[in-house]
C-alpha cells in the first residue's frame, strides 16, 4: 500500500436511518448540553430536554444540577467538558457579561464546547428580534456551524429531535477503510482471528476498487490493512461478495483474515533517548512526530532523526469533502497511522472539530504499547490544523 495516495471515499454513501433500538442505544452513552440564557426562555429548556430524553440520551441543564448554590447565569466550562452535545438555544436577550471573559455564560459555554471539538447544533429565535450582542453571537456560530430558526417550543423539540437523530445516524453507520478505500460500513464483526464487514457501497469506483483487492487465480490475496473506529489490523482478504440490487447501491460482504504474523515496523517502543540532557522515551517521541506531521510543531532540537517522523495523514484526505465525512475520515488514517506502526496499542479519541478561527482543532489520545500485551499509559496531543 502507498501511504502517499489519496483516499478514494465512498462519498455518495448516506447514513442509513437506524432503528429505535440503535437511536436509544446510541443515546445512552451521550450527554447532551442545554447552553441558553435562564430568563424568559424555561419553555425552550424544557422542550430540549425532553428531546434530549426521548431519543434515550442524558441532558446536562443547570435545572437538573441538584440543589447547586451556584448562580444561573455563571458558565458552567466543568460541565460542557462532561458532555458530547452541545445544544445553543438563542432567544432575544444576549445574558449577562461575565466580567472575567466580557461574555454572557452562553457564549462563554459555547466558546469551551467548539474548543473541546464536541458536536454543536444552534438553534435561534426564526423572527430575527435579537438585542445587539446575540446578533453577534449568531453572526459568529453561523461563520462555522449549521444553525436553525424556530418559531415555538414545540417546533424546537422536533428540531432538536431530528437533529439528534442525525448524529446518531452518522455515529451508527462507521466509516471502515480497507486498504485505500473508504466506505460505510453496517457493521464489523470481529472474533479475534477472522473481521467480517457488511457494507452498502454507492460509488462504481469505489466497488470496482474493492473488487479489485480478491484474489486472483495465482492463489491468496496479497497482505493490506482495514482499520475502523479506533481499530487497525494486518489483513488478508478471504473473499468480498457483492450483491447488486434495484437501486444504485450494492451490498457488499468482506470476509478478512487477520494477519499478525508481520508485526510492526516501530521496533523501539521501550527505550529512553538521552539528548542535550534531556530524557525522551519511545512515547514521546510519537508524540513528538505526531505533532510535527499533524500541528506542524517543530521538534526539539537532535531529535529530528530520533522521532522516526510520521508523515502527515490528513494529506491523504480528497478535496470536497463534507465536514463530517472529513472528521470520519481524518479519524481512520490517524488511527492508521498509530496502529500500523505500533506506536500505540489502541487509539481511544480522535475529535475533529469543524473550521474556526483557528482553523481545525484536533485531539488524539492513545494507549502505549506494552511489551507483556497489556496496554500501557494514555497519551494525549492537541492542536489546530488548517484547511
Amino acid at each position: 500500500m502507498d501511504s502517499s495516495e489519496v483516499c478514494l471515499v465512498d462519498t455518495a454513501a448516506a447514513a442509513a436511518r437506524p432503528t429505535e433500538d440503535a437511536v436509544r442505544g446510541w443515546g445512552s452513552e451521550q450527554r447532551v448540553f442545554v447552553s441558553s440564557v435562564m430568563g424568559g426562555m424555561s419553555a425552550e429548556r424544557e422542550a430540549a430536554v425532553r428531546a434530549i430524553k426521548a431519543i434515550g440520551a442524558q441532558p446536562v441543564w443547570f435545572e437538573g444540577f441538584g440543589g447547586r448554590d451556584d448562580d444561573a447565569e455563571i458558565a458552567y466550562l466543568s460541565e460542557v467538558a462532561t458532555s458530547t452535545v452541545y445544544l445553543g438555544i438563542l432567544g432575544r436577550e444576549y445574558g449577562r457579561i461575565q466580567k472575567s471573559t466580557r461574555r454572557s455564560a452562553t457564549h462563554d459555554e459555547y466558546r469551551e464546547a467548539e474548543r473541546l471539538g464536541l458536536r454543536i447544533r444552534a438553534f435561534a429565535r426564526a423572527d430575527g428580534n435579537l438585542v445587539g450582542d446575540q446578533a453577534t453571537f449568531l453572526d459568529e456560530i453561523r461563520q462555522f456551524h449549521v444553525t436553525a430558526g424556530y418559531r415555538d417550543a414545540d417546533e424546537l423539540e422536533d428540531l432538536i429531535e431530528d437533529a439528534l437523530r442525525w448524529i446518531a445516524a452518522e455515529d451508527l453507520a462507521p466509516w471502515c477503510k480497507l486498504a485505500d478505500t473508504a466506505f460505510r460500513a453496517r457493521r464489523v464483526c470481529d472474533d479475534g482471528k477472522t473481521i467480517v464487514v457488511d457494507a452498502v457501497v454507492h460509488h462504481p469506483a469505489v466497488l470496482a476498487a474493492l473488487e479489485r483487492l480478491r484474489g486472483g487465480q495465482w492463489g491468496r490475496a496479497e497482505s493490506t490493512r482495514v482499520t475502523y473506529r479506533g481499530q487497525s489490523y494486518r489483513v488478508r482478504i478471504r473473499e468480498i461478495t457483492t450483491t447488486t440490487t434495484a437501486s444504485r447501491a450494492h451490498d457488499v460482504s468482506i470476509v478478512l483474515d487477520r494477519d499478525d504474523s508481520l508485526g510492526h515496523s516501530y521496533t523501539r517502543q521501550f527505550s529512553t533517548y538521552n539528548v542535550h540532557g534531556r530524557s525522551y522515551t519511545a512515547q514521546d517521541l510519537t508524540a513528538i512526530a505526531l505533532r510535527q506531521a499533524l500541528f506542524g510543531t517543530p521538534a526539539p532540537e537532535g531529535l529530528l532523526s530520533l522521532s522516526g517522523g510520521i508523515g502527515d495523514p490528513l494529506s491523504r484526505i480528497p478535496m470536497g469533502l463534507t465536514a463530517e465525512t472529513f472528521r470520519a475520515i481524518a479519524e481512520l488514517l490517524i488511527t492508521e497511522t498509530l496502529l500500523e506502526t505500533g506506536r500505540a496499542s489502541r487509539v481511544d479519541r480522535v475529535l475533529i472539530s469543524p473550521r474556526g478561527p483557528d482553523g481545525r482543532r484536533v485531539l488524539v489520545e492513545w494507549a502505549e504499547p506494552l511489551a507483556n500485551g497489556n496496554h500501557g499509559a494514555t497519551q494525549t496531543i492537541d492542536g489546530y490544523i488548517q484547511g
